[in-house]
């Protein structure tokens, strides 16, 4: 009797995550181009399974998310996923501060009323600052 409860329950805990991944990527979605200065990262957060590669950077109006400009089957051995969409977050939409993340030290950026987070190395995440 408790094996369908557990089924029922990691089944509605799935539907919503994508749910919720797929709002925050419609909400954030950002079909302009960037002309700031980009970093080379992998971030974390976004997708709990992968990290991924991306290119990043930040303006005064937020801190952009982009794919990576090389192909994905450069990335496709390394276990690393690659960025798909472009993400423009708002600076008030998030708060910034410094964590320590698998041994590594990370800028994280926690977008609280949305239950996501992405994590940066601390030294792209200082340049973005």
């Amino acid at each position: 009797m408790l094996l369908p409860i557990i089924l029922v329950a990691a089944a509605l805990l799935v539907l919503w995550n994508v749910r919720n991944q797929r709002s925050f990527e419609s909400d954030y979605s950002y079909d302009g181009s960037f002309s700031g200065q980009r970093y080379e990262c992998v971030v974390g957060g976004l997708n709990s399974e992968n990290r991924l590669w991306c290119m990043a950077g930040a303006d005064r109006s937020g801190i952009y998310f982009l794919p990576h400009p090389k192909p994905r089957s450069l990335f496709r051995n390394s276990g690393i996923g690659v960025f798909k969409k472009s993400l423009r977050i708002p600076w008030q939409d998030m708060t910034c501060c410094s964590k320590r993340v698998l041994f590594r030290n990370c800028i994280w950026f926690d977008l609280f009323p949305r239950k996501v987070w992405i994590y940066v190395p601390k030294e792209i995440g200082d340049k973005l600052l």
